[in-house]
């Protein structure tokens, strides 16, 4: 065998190795980008079923809070979120439905504290009538109309419930 023959041969081998490696490597980033796609998903549907399992529980405390009787159960706030909707109910009686703006997190809250121009939940969350002219809406803050804070205002004491889904 010449030198020649010999360095092709090398170089066939090293280029056939090269295709073999490149193959290889394609089909591993295939598998890669499988495996993060799926995790994705995985953390996706996770969250999804955290979310789900909030809002059911306080669904469930709003269901519990509405079959007491009218006349024995302590007025509480409902706030629907994703409908921008605050109702002040006791018992299965709405007394009150406003329009809100909110910025706060999803969850169960006692009413801590009712002054004359707001009312504070446990955890800093504010429910206060909304001020002309400021569009800036801080974060743990619920907004109604003045009407409409006025008219719920006297309904809640500290230790009533707020129910945010």
């Amino acid at each position: 065998m010449t030198a020649r023959s010999t360095l092709i041969l090398l170089v066939a081998a090293a280029a056939i190795a090269s295709a073999v490696l490149f193959d290889r490597r394609r089909m591993l980033d295939h598998s890669l980008d499988e495996l993060v796609e799926t995790r994705m998903k995985a953390a996706a549907a996770t969250g999804d079923a955290l979310l789900a399992t909030a809002v059911d529980r306080i669904r469930l405390a709003l269901e519990r809070a509405r079959s007491r009787p009218a006349r024995g159960a302590q007025a509480h706030l409902a706030l629907v979120i994703s409908d921008s909707t605050l109702t002040l109910e006791r018992g299965d009686i709405v007394l009150r439905t406003a329009l809100a703006k909110s910025d706060v997190p999803r969850g169960v809250h006692m009413v801590a504290l009712v002054a004359a121009d707001r009312i504070t939940l446990e955890g800093g969350i504010v429910l206060e009538p909304n001020v002309p002219g400021d569009s800036v809406l801080p974060a743990g803050t619920i907004r109604v109309q003045r009407s409409d804070f006025e008219a719920i205002r006297p309904n809640l004491r500290a230790g009533h419930m707020a129910y945010l889904f």
